[in-house]
Parts: C-alpha cells; sequence; structure tokens
C-alpha cells in the first residue's frame, strides 16, 4: 500500500479508501491543507474515492486553513468523507463544523474505525453501483 507522510498527516490509499491519520500535538496551516491535497491527489490518480480521517486529540486547525480546507474544489473528488474521533472536545467541534461549514459531500463523525468504514462503503456502493466487502479494504 503506497502512502504519503506530510508535516501533520500520513495519507494512504487502496482500492478507494483514501485513509488520513493526522499527527497530534501540530497545528495544521494553509501550506499543510496544500500539501495534504496534493498528496491525495497523487495517491488517488484524480479518481473518485471515498475519505476515513483519523482525528488526533491535540491538533488544531487555523481559521485560514479551516475556510481553505472548506472549498468546493477540495472535495471534487470526494464522495464522501468520515472522521473518527475520540475526544469529546473533538467530536463538539466536528458537529459545529459539521453544521456551519455544510461540507459538499457527505460528512459524518464516527467514534470507531470499523462503523465508519461500513457507511464509507455504503456510501460508494450507492454511488457507483459496485458492491465492495467491508473486510477487503485494509488501512494502516
Amino acid at each position: 500500500m503506497d502512502y504519503i507522510t506530510t508535516r501533520t498527516t500520513k495519507t494512504s490509499f487502496s482500492e478507494h479508501l483514501l485513509v488520513t491519520e493526522m499527527f497530534d500535538n501540530v497545528e495544521i496551516d494553509i501550506k499543510d491543507i496544500n500539501e495534504n491535497y496534493d498528496a491525495a491527489m497523487k495517491l488517488t490518480g484524480g479518481e473518485k474515492y471515498v475519505s476515513l480521517v483519523i482525528a488526533a486529540p491535540f491538533t488544531s486547525i487555523t481559521k485560514e486553513a479551516r475556510e481553505i480546507a472548506n472549498k468546493e474544489f477540495m472535495y471534487k473528488n470526494t464522495i464522501a468523507q468520515a472522521i473518527v474521533v475520540k475526544s469529546l472536545s473533538n467530536r463538539l467541534m466536528g458537529n459545529f463544523l459539521v453544521k456551519f461549514y455544510k461540507p459538499f459531500c457527505p460528512l459524518k463523525l464516527f467514534k470507531n474505525k470499523k462503523d465508519a468504514i461500513v457507511w464509507l462503503n455504503e456510501k460508494w456502493n450507492k454511488k457507483t453501483k459496485a458492491k465492495v466487502k467491508t473486510e477487503r479494504i485494509q488501512f494502516f
């Protein structure tokens, strides 16, 4: 499985699933957003995909970076995005941001990877009419 490591994330791609694991104790800025987007496009070859983001409890994002990350072009190839959050503070912030920014693709927060992948596969299957078995998807 190919992956790319940036200053703030480790991102991998397998079949149709892009997995982005955020590093803890970093602040994401505009440069990081662009670097992470470039990594995603390189790994996916510009093809459609579903996105699994593993949030880190003590990672933050600048207001400017958050605004860039919420532009429609950043989601042009994303069928759906699941974000796994384990801390209550991240969950509260995530729910607020989802309501405030109105995502450009279906987006849902989860407590664990397994439920997130099941949901992403449902979204993939509905969009592509392909049946994908959950156990075939691997990530680091």
